[in-house]
């Protein structure tokens, strides 16, 4: 009996642990203002395994004829942890927002290095390829095509233009598919790297990419990836990137943002200095501090409003 009763209590004590990690991921984004949806993408697919962290969908119900921002996270990335000043900046900038949840790991430079990459020069892209649209497969990463970004947008589309009604989502399916045309879409590190392969492969209204993934075609030279180079269906103007001079990848970002053809004034190297003596050491990338300034230090929320411009369709 006492064994039963601890295991109960320890079931609790587990289960209150999580409890804030749901309350806080949106404590910068009003809750008065904004409607807030969840939805696991297990209840959309019942076949779906991994990634089951919830999407989380934010709109203001009195804006109407606006774009969606598509968030896409980083490596080992959840929807536990959504970079909400962006979001609520998106938010007062007119979008609606779908922080999409999917599978984060392992990512680009984790699988396409080695022998691996000099073996297959296109590893990133297909690796990319997989993730986003599901097919075809791809055997060095767990992903099933239920798993893709794609599909899952799709599906949580589908299901909102009938469960919510009030947030008119069928205006944002073409033909029961994702209408590009009214889609911009935003990620951060491996993030910003399915934004940027999505922009190239489908129209969308824009493209934000914070330190998108750095893809090669060769270990030892640390040549960029040759998809890259691809003719872009999204039009170059609508084009927006953002890097520090200080993370470890800037060189490669720098020469990425050229090959993607990203107008000049369309890409920002950010250069703030961090006060290290005012950080936890015991959080963020020690490796690459960096890496994430461009999403989460508020003093770029110019910077922010100028990529995202505005939300509402002309």
């Amino acid at each position: 009996m006492k064994k039963g009763i601890s295991r109960n209590i320890l079931v609790i004590i587990i289960a209150l642990m999580y409890v804030p990690v749901m309350v806080t991921a949106q404590k910068n984004i009003d809750s008065a203002v904004y409607k807030i949806i969840k939805v696991k993408p297990s209840k959309l697919d019942q076949s779906v395994r991994m990634a089951d962290d919830p999407h989380i969908v934010f709109y203001d119900p009195k804006v109407k004829n606006n774009k969606i921002l598509l968030w896409l996270t980083g490596t080992g990335g959840t929807t536990k942890h959504v970079p909400e000043l962006f979001i609520n900046t998106a938010l007062e900038s007119g979008y609606r927002v779908i922080a999409l949840s999917f599978i984060s790991e392992p990512g680009v430079s984790q699988v396409c290095i080695g022998d691996t990459l000099n073996s297959d020069t296109n590893c990133a892209a297909e690796f990319r390829r997989m993730r986003i649209y599901g097919t075809p497969a791809f055997s060095l990463i767990p992903d099933k095509p239920q798993d893709a970004i794609v599909p899952r947008l799709t599906k949580l589309l589908q299901s909102l233009s009938k469960s919510d009604l009030q947030g008119g989502w069928s205006a944002y399916l073409k033909n029961e598919n994702p209408d590009w045309n009214k889609i911009a879409i935003a990620g951060q590190s491996q993030g910003g790297g399915m934004a940027e392969f999505i922009a190239q492969n489908n129209s969308v209204d824009r493209v934000i990419s914070f330190s998108g993934g750095w893809d090669y075609s060769d270990s030892k030279e640390k040549k960029i990836a040759g998809w890259y180079f691809n003719k872009s269906k999204t039009p170059v103007e609508k084009w927006y990137a953002a890097y520090h001079i200080d993370e470890v990848a800037a060189k490669s970002l720098i020469e990425i943002c050229t090959a993607l053809k990203i107008p000049k004034d369309h890409i920002f190297a950010l250069d703030k200095k961090i006060d290290f003596s005012l950080e936890n050491p015991n959080k963020g990338n020690k490796k690459n501090p960096y890496h994430t300034e461009g999403i989460k230090n508020t003093i770029y929320k110019p910077v922010w409003q100028t990529m995202l411009g505005s939300g509402k369709i002309n």
